[in-house]
C-alpha cells in the first residue's frame, strides 16, 4: 500500500479512492544518526511517498558506516553518507534536511541549511540559547525556507479538544495552566563515541563514557515538550518567566550533575499564569500516553470551569463546569490518539503522533500551507525554557521574553538592535 504524508491531499478524506501520487517527493538529508533518526526519521523517511532519503550525515564515522549499512540491510536502499554537513549539501540537491543531532548544535547546523537552499526540521528542543533562537528567526526570515519544531505532543487528541474547549468558551477565561513532563531515564545521562548509552552505574565500568548532552544541558531545557501543547490549547505565548530548582546535581543518580526537577512561573500575553516542572533522574509514575519511564500531565483552570489529564493509568481527563449541576466532575474519554487520524499515522511513534510532524511538514514543503510549529512558535516553546535556566542561575530572578515576529523595532531579516 502506498503511504502517504498529507493533511491536506484529496485522501485525507478517507474516500475509497486512492492517494494522488507525489509528482516530485522531497529530497531529503538526514544529520545526525542516533536512535531517533535510526529507529524514526529514516524509517518514515522511506516509507513515506512524499519523502526520498537522499543522504545521511554523521561526524562519528563509526556511527556513519553502522548506519549506512543498516539501511541498507533493512530497507535495501544503499544513501551515500557524509561526515560533514557542507560537504553533504554541496554534493547532493537535497531539499530538506532533518536535524537530529545534540539540541545545542542543531540551530547553527540548522541556518547552514537553510542558507545553502534547504528546508529545515529540528528535534525537541530547538535551542538552548536566546541567540541561536534569534538566529533561527532572522535566516529563516531572510532565506524564505520553512523552519519546523518536529513536536509531536501538539497533535494528541486530547490536546486538539481541549483547544476547542477553550476556544467555545465552556471553561470561561483561562486563568492558570500547569504542565509536567518528568521521566526517570537513568540511562540518558552517559554516552560513548559509538552513540551508545549508560546508567550511571554501568558508565563506572566503561572507560569511554561520558557525560551525554543532558548533562551539558539545564533540565528545564526539555520543557518545549509542555509548552508546544499548552501554547497550543491557550493560542497564547509567554511574557515573563522565573525558573526555580532543586540543587544542580541529582540525589539519586550518582555523577549525575543536573538537577532532578527544575520549574517555570510563568505571565503570558492573555493574562494566564502558568506553571511547567521537568525532570528525568526521580522516580516517576506512570501517566496515560507515557509509558512506564515518563509522564506528560496538563491542568486548565478557567474562570467557570477546569481541565485536567488524567494523574494515572486508571484515570480519564476530566471536565468541571461550574452551573451544569454536576456532581462528579466528567470524564473525558479522548486519549492521546487523535480519532480522526488517518490510517498512516497508526504505529508512526510517540502514540501514532509522529505522523503529524512529517506530514504537515510534506504540506509545508511542497504544497505551501504554513506548519503549525513554524518558525516563531518554535522559539517560543524554548525561550521560556532557556530564560527560566537563566533565572535559576540569577538567583531567581524575573526575565522578560523577548517577541520574536517583526514589529515597528525589529523589520523582518534583521537582528534585533543591541543584539
Amino acid at each position: 500500500m502506498t503511504l502517504r504524508a498529507t493533511l491536506v491531499d484529496a485522501h485525507s478524506s478517507r474516500t475509497m479512492l486512492p492517494p494522488p501520487p507525489v509528482a516530485k517527493p522531497i529530497r531529503l538529508g538526514v544529520v545526525g544518526l542516533g536512535s531517533r533518526a535510526i529507529h524514526n526519521v529514516i524509517g518514515k523517511t522511506i516509507a513515506y511517498e512524499d519523502y526520498e532519503l537522499a543522504a545521511v550525515c554523521e561526524i562519528r564515522e563509526q556511527v556513519l558506516e553502522s548506519a549506512i549499512a543498516t539501511i541498507k540491510k533493512e530497507h535495501e536502499i544503499e544513501v551515500p553518507g557524509y561526515t560533514d554537513l557542507d560537504q553533504m549539501l554541496a554534493a547532493c540537491e537535497l531539499d530538506a534536511v532533518c536535524i537530529t543531532v545534540d539540541p545545542d548544535k542543531q540551530i547553527p547546523l540548522a541556518c547552514r541549511a537553510m542558507e545553502a537552499g534547504c528546508h529545515v526540521m529540528v528535534e525537541v528542543p530547538t535551542a538552548y540559547t536566546i541567540e541561536q533562537c534569534w538566529q533561527a528567526v532572522v535566516t529563516t526570515e531572510r532565506t524564505g525556507k520553512v523552519f519546523m519544531l518536529m513536536e509531536q505532543l501538539r497533535f494528541a487528541g486530547y490536546i486538539r479538544a481541549w483547544r476547542r474547549i477553550v476556544d467555545t468558551g465552556v471553561i470561561g477565561k483561562p486563568l492558570f495552566a500547569e504542565g509536567e513532563y518528568f521521566g526517570y531515564k537513568p540511562a540518558a545521562f552517559f554516552q560513548d563515541d559509538a552513540g551508545r548509552y549508560y546508567t550511571p552505574e554501568q558508565a563506572k565500568e566503561m572507560p569511554g563514557a561520558q557525560a551525554a548532552w543532558r548533562q551539558s544541558c539545564p533540565t528545564i531545557g526539555y520543557l518545549p515538550h509542555e509548552m508546544s501543547p499548552m501554547l497550543y490549547v491557550l493560542d497564547d505565548r509567554v511574557k515573563r518567566v522565573v525558573g526555580m530548582s532543586n540543587r544542580p546535581e541529582s540525589y539519586r543518580l550518582e555523577g549525575v550533575m543536573r538537577a532532578d526537577v527544575q520549574v517555570a512561573l510563568m505571565h503570558t500575553e492573555k493574562d494566564v499564569v502558568m506553571r511547567m516542572a521537568v525532570g528525568h533522574s526521580s522516580a516517576t509514575m506512570p501517566r496515560p500516553g507515557g509509558g512506564s519511564g515518563s509522564s506528560h500531565w496538563h491542568h486548565v483552570k478557567g474562570s467557570e470551569g477546569i481541565i485536567e489529564s488524567g494523574r494515572t493509568h486508571a484515570e480519564k481527563p476530566k471536565l468541571w463546569v461550574d452551573g451544569w449541576q454536576l456532581q462528579q466532575p466528567i470524564e473525558l474519554t479522548c486519549d492521546m490518539f487523535p480519532t480522526d487520524a488517518p490510517p498512516e499515522a497508526e504505529g508512526s511513534g510517540h502514540g501514532g503522533l509522529d505522523y503529524f510532524v512529517f506530514a504537515q511538514f510534506a504540506d509545508a514543503v511542497l504544497r505551501g500551507v504554513p506548519p503549525e510549529l513554524d518558525v516563531y512558535r518554535s522559539v517560543e516553546t524554548a525561550a521560556p525554557a532557556i530564560l527560566a535556566a537563566q533565572s535559576i542561575a540569577e538567583d531567581n530572578r524575573t526575565l522578560d521574553v523577548p517577541d520574536f515576529r517583526p514589529n515597528a523595532q525589529r523589520q523582518s531579516g534583521e537582528m534585533p538592535a543591541g543584539t
